[in-house]
């Protein structure tokens, strides 16, 4: 009988050693989503935020540096965006949606193309600088703090979505 329990108790014992292994690697799957929705999307629209914001400041010398942090943050939303990408599950429709608006208002920008760079118009700058705004008033700037945060970075994403929403919406009516 003695031999029983000790392999009873070794099964109840590897079986409990299985699920906390699953679980941790749960949690981690789940840390890694969101680390990718930090690194690959947050991230770059700070970059992009400092670089209107120098280019602004500097006369406009390089706008196409814009053209190209913009396709950065546009090629990593449709990543996230694809229905076979872990993470689209995690989403809601708002965070979704938000992430679409902030898409379309990038897709605006001049775009740079394999075989030619982006020529920036007047009202091209002129936009440019009211999204970088938008991204400041978010909290999406180089001297701001990027933490770990999937809820504060959607939380920020929703901010920027609803202005440029509401910009656009203002400017089409001009």
């Amino acid at each position: 009988m003695s031999k029983i329990k000790q392999f009873i108790t070794f099964l109840i014992i590897s079986n409990l050693l299985t699920l906390i292994f699953i679980a941790y690697s749960l949690i981690q799957h789940n840390v890694y989503q969101d680390r990718y929705l930090i690194d690959e999307i947050q991230v770059p629209l700070v970059q992009l935020q400092a670089t209107i914001q120098y280019q602004a400041e500097n006369k406009w010398k390089n706008p196409e540096l814009i053209s190209f942090q913009s396709t950065k943050v546009q090629n990593a939303i449709d990543h996230v965006m694809r229905e076979s990408y872990p993470s689209n599950g995690k989403l809601s429709k708002r965070e979704k949606s938000n992430l679409f608006q902030i898409e379309r208002v990038l897709r605006n920008l001049p775009q740079n193309s394999d075989y030619a760079v982006a020529k920036w118009k007047k009202a091209d700058k002129q936009n440019a600088v009211v999204f970088e705004k938008t991204l400041k008033n978010a909290g999406l700037t180089k001297n701001a703090e990027v933490l770990d945060d999937r809820k504060r970075f959607m939380r920020q994403c929703e901010t920027v979505a609803k202005e440029s929403a509401r910009y656009m919406k203002g400017h089409q009516q001009e």
